[in-house]
């Protein structure tokens, strides 16, 4: 999973505070990290007053001072090897650097941004229901933190909250004028607006939404695919397929593009196209069992049942259950 350049910026402007913050307790300076627990203490000097420890009375204790400059240290080198862990997807150190450094410095500025790192990391897993969790709660804090917001909604996508998602994505183009969001989120916020009123099949809604994204940035091929199959649900599969040529041929290999265009040959009763994508789709993707269902369905109605036992047959040594595809599996005798 890789991620953007602004998030990484972002962050270290946080770290970068927080440094110095830790460098002036190496020059002596008046600065603490905040959040000590309130410990009681008698002050004999004032007859026995009973009072609360505050920060000022740590501020004098050297082995204090000692052991927040250790972990303020270790909490950035943690920082920058979780960061550095992500760039060769390195996705399990990192995720176990970035709780290592949150339980070394619980309250450090920049810390809404590890978890969201985390949050990105269950979504990239399929733990979208535990990304939800953690994003709402950064959300709950920075509820003006775009990423996080465009975050939940695409996770929101995954489990089919499609409500919510399009909520989110609301709110982020209701407000991205006055907190200058960055057009690349302004983007997503509409391309999840139109896939939430996919899901909620308001058709037409999504695909004036997609042929706005397109408009702007022709380059986007997810809303260039997604706006191939809202024509399609739509009643107009001919164009959608129209479309869907037009992709492939300047991406071959978009497997998102080709999926797509099998699923709309075969409902035009194009078994011999669908067949032939779906053979592409096996080479690109050798590890997915679904494709070679696909593939079995368009071979069984080309009248090519041996062929299409064998397919499911491998799918079932692959993992799919047996009970799955029994009904294909009768077609093909």
């Amino acid at each position: 999973m890789r991620y953007s350049v602004s998030l990484i910026i972002a962050f270290f402007i946080s770290l970068l505070s927080y440094i110095a913050q830790v460098e002036g307790l190496l020059c002596g300076n008046e600065c603490l990290p905040m959040q000590c627990h309130a410990q009681t203490i008698i002050e004999l000097k004032k007859g026995g007053t009973v009072r609360s420890k505050n920060i000022n009375d740590y501020k004098d204790d050297p082995k204090y001072k000692q052991r927040i400059v250790e972990d303020s240290l270790l909490y950035i080198d943690n920082l920058r090897r979780a960061f550095n862990a992500l760039h060769t997807d390195s996705t399990a150190q990192a995720e176990a650097l970035f709780k290592e450094a949150l339980k070394l410095r619980p309250y450090a500025p920049g810390n809404h941004v590890i978890k969201y790192n985390l949050g990105l990391l269950d979504m990239s897993r399929g733990k979208n229901k535990e990304a939800v969790a953690t994003l709402t709660e950064i959300i709950n804090k920075y509820p003006n933190y775009s990423d996080a917001r465009i975050a939940r909604a695409e996770a929101n996508l995954q489990l089919d909250h499609a409500n919510e998602a399009l909520e989110d994505a609301r709110q982020i183009l209701d407000k991205a004028a006055i907190l200058k969001t960055s057009p690349s989120i302004v983007e997503k916020a509409h391309f999840v607006k139109a896939a939430a009123q996919f899901q909620l099949h308001f058709f037409p809604e999504a695909h004036a939404e997609l042929q706005g994204i397109i408009k702007n940035n022709p380059n986007n091929l997810n809303a260039q695919v997604l706006d191939a199959l809202t024509l399609q649900q739509m009643g107009q599969p001919k164009e959608a397929l129209n479309r869907l040529n037009l992709i492939v041929s300047a991406h071959p290999d978009n497997v998102d593009a080709l999926t797509t265009r099998a699923n709309v040959e075969f409902n035009l009763g194009l078994y011999a196209m669908a067949r032939a994508d779906c053979d592409t789709l096996i080479q690109l993707q050798p590890d997915d069992s679904g494709y070679l269902i696909e593939r079995a369905k368009a071979l069984l109605q080309l009248g090519e049942k041996k062929l299409a036992q064998k397919d499911l047959k491998k799918a079932i040594s692959m993992g799919v259950p047996q009970g799955l595809v029994h009904p294909l599996l009768l077609q093909a005798k």
